[in-house]
């Protein structure tokens, strides 16, 4: 019981500390010119465009990359068609 006792007075001091010296009060006065805050505003502004322009920009670029495979794919299903036109044309070129 002494070291139950021991250990729980010298935490309710702390505890009581703990409270007294936190607690909520009164938030410091931000000092902040409205200079600052026009110049923050307009950079989160700019930001904001930034990232529009370069979400519609990966948007496109997405799209062409799409077009590229799907081009590929379609060329990879006729090498024999492609092969033929390689050998008409070298037959109208005078190369066999």
């Amino acid at each position: 019981m002494k070291l139950r006792g021991m250990v729980a007075v010298p935490f309710s001091i702390l505890l009581a500390a703990a409270l007294l010296s936190g607690g909520c009060g009164k938030a410091p006065v931000c000092q902040t010119s409205l200079v600052t805050l026009d110049e923050t505003r307009l950079d989160a502004e700019t930001y904001e465009q930034e990232a529009a322009e370069t979400a519609k920009s990966v948007a496109d670029l997405e799209k062409k990359l799409n077009q590229k495979k799907s081009e590929i794919e379609q060329v990879k299903e006729k090498p024999a068609d492609l092969k033929q036109k390689v050998r008409d044309l070298k037959k109208g070129s005078g190369r066999e």
